[in-house]
C-alpha cells in the first residue's frame, strides 16, 4: 500500500489561486482512494471540526499566519508526518519542510518572487528566494501547472528537466451550472454590481496590472464606458502592495468602477455570468484560473500574450499585449460593441474549458506521486 501524506497548510487560508488549488487537489485525491492508497492530510489547530469528509490529523499549534505557518511547516509537519508513517508528502502550495522526513514532491506554481521581486514585501521575497531553490533541490518530483513555468524552473533554478512534470489544473463544474435570473439578481444587490461591466477577478497585486487595466478603460469611447463598468473583486494581501491603482480608479468618472473586495466561490459563477468579459492582464501567471472559469462560464475573456496564459486560453480568447493600455482598450471595446466576437468567444471558450477538469488533474498527481514513489 502507498500512503500519502499531504501538507494541508493552506486549506484553511481565504483563498487565492494557489488555496484554492490546494484544497480542490486534496479532495479530489481524496476522492480516488483505493485499497492500495491511504492518505492523510496534516493541518493545525484551525483544521479541527473542518472538512470533515478529508482525513485529517490536526495538532494543538496553529498553521495559519505567515509566521505560524513556518513553524508550523518546518517543526510540527515534520514530526507528525514522521509519526504518521506515510511513504510520501506531497506539498501543493510551493512550499514545503527543508530536510523532509519522507519523500517529498512540490508543486511549484509559478515564479513571479524572481521574475518580479519588486512586487513583494522584502520579508516574503526573501523567505521564498531562500527556501524554494533549497526544497526544490531536495525534492524527488515537482510539479508545475504549465509549461511556461516548467522552463522557468529549468532556466532560473538550473533545476533537471526529468524530476519535472506538468500537470495543468482543473475548473469546477459549477461555473457550468444554470443560473436563474432570481440567483443572478440576488447576487448583483449583494456587491451592488451594475447592470453591465468589465470583470476583473484577481488579488490586487501589481503583477496583476491592474493600472493599466483602469487607465485602459479610461480610454474607452463614452458610448462603451458608459454602458459597461469595471469591476475589480478580489481580496488585498499586506505581503502586496499595488501603488498608485486608488488613485487611478479616482481619476474616472464617479460610478464607472467599483471594487467589492473578495467574493466567496459559490458567489462567482453568477458574477461571471453577468460579465461583459472577463479581462485578465496579468504580466506573469503560473496557470491562470479565472480564465477557465470564465470559459466555462460562457464569458469572452481577454487576456496577456505571455507566460502561461496562452497555453490556457488556447484560441479561445483576445490575447493582448498587457504593457499596452492601448491594445487592453481596444479588446474591451471590441468585445463590447461585437456581439458576433462575444458569441465565438464565448462558444470557444466552453468548449475549451471542457478539457480541464479536477478530476484529470487529480489523476495524474497521484501518477506523479507513484512515479515518485518507486524511483
Amino acid at each position: 500500500m502507498l500512503k500519502i501524506g499531504i501538507n494541508g497548510r493552506s486549506l484553511f487560508r481565504q483563498p487565492t489561486g494557489v488555496q484554492h488549488y490546494a484544497r480542490e487537489i486534496t479532495r479530489h485525491l481524496c476522492d480516488i482512494r483505493t485499497e492500495e492508497i491511504s492518505i492523510s492530510v496534516f493541518a493545525g489547530r484551525e483544521g479541527r471540526g473542518k472538512e470533515q469528509d478529508l482525513p485529517l490529523k490536526t495538532g494543538a499549534f496553529p498553521a495559519g499566519g505567515p509566521l505560524r505557518g513556518i513553524i508550523w511547516e518546518q517543526t510540527l509537519l515534520r514530526r507528525m508526518v514522521a509519526k504518521a508513517g506515510v511513504d510520501i508528502l506531497f506539498s501543493p502550495a510551493n512550499v514545503a519542510p527543508l530536510s523532509p522526513p519522507v519523500t517529498s514532491v512540490i508543486t511549484i506554481h509559478d515564479l513571479a518572487f524572481l521574475i518580479y521581486p519588486q512586487y513583494f514585501s522584502r520579508p516574503f521575497a526573501l523567505y521564498y528566494r531562500t527556501l524554494i531553490p533549497r526544497i526544490a533541490a531536495q525534492a524527488r518530483m515537482l510539479i508545475t501547472d504549465s509549461d511556461n513555468t516548467k522552463q522557468d524552473l529549468i532556466n532560473m533554478m538550473n533545476l533537471p528537466e526529468a524530476r519535472i512534470r506538468v500537470v495543468p489544473l482543473g475548473v469546477s463544474p459549477v461555473f457550468r451550472r444554470r443560473i436563474t435570473k432570481k440567483e443572478m439578481e440576488e447576487v448583483r444587490r449583494r456587491y451592488e454590481l451594475p447592470p453591465r461591466f468589465f470583470l476583473s477577478i484577481s488579488s490586487l497585486e501589481p503583477r496583476k496590472n491592474l493600472r493599466r487595466l483602469v487607465a485602459a478603460y479610461g480610454l474607452l469611447p463614452a458610448a462603451v464606458s458608459e454602458r459597461h463598468a469595471l469591476v475589480l473583486a478580489g481580496a488585498g494581501n499586506r505581503i502586496f502592495a499595488e501603488p498608485g491603482l486608488t488613485e487611478a480608479i479616482a481619476r474616472l468618472k464617479s460610478g464607472s468602477a467599483a471594487v467589492t473586495g473578495f467574493i466567496p466561490a459559490e458567489d462567482l459563477p453568477a458574477v461571471y455570468r453577468m460579465s461583459t468579459a472577463l479581462v485578465f492582464p496579468s504580466l506573469y501567471e503560473g496557470f491562470g484560473l479565472p480564465v477557465l472559469e470564465a470559459m466555462a462560464a460562457s464569458t469572452p475573456v481577454i487576456t496577456s500574450n505571455r507566460s502561461s496564459l496562452p497555453e490556457v486560453a488556447g484560441h479561445a480568447a483576445v490575447l493582448i499585449d498587457p504593457e499596452s493600455t492601448e491594445e487592453i482598450a481596444a479588446a474591451m471595446e471590441l468585445i463590447a460593441t461585437d456581439s458576433g466576437t462575444r458569441t465565438l468567444l464565448a462558444e470557444r471558450g466552453k468548449k475549451r474549458a471542457a478539457l480541464f477538469t479536477w478530476e484529470k488533474t487529480a489523476q495524474a498527481t497521484l501518477a506523479v506521486l507513484r512515479e515518485a514513489a518507486k524511483t
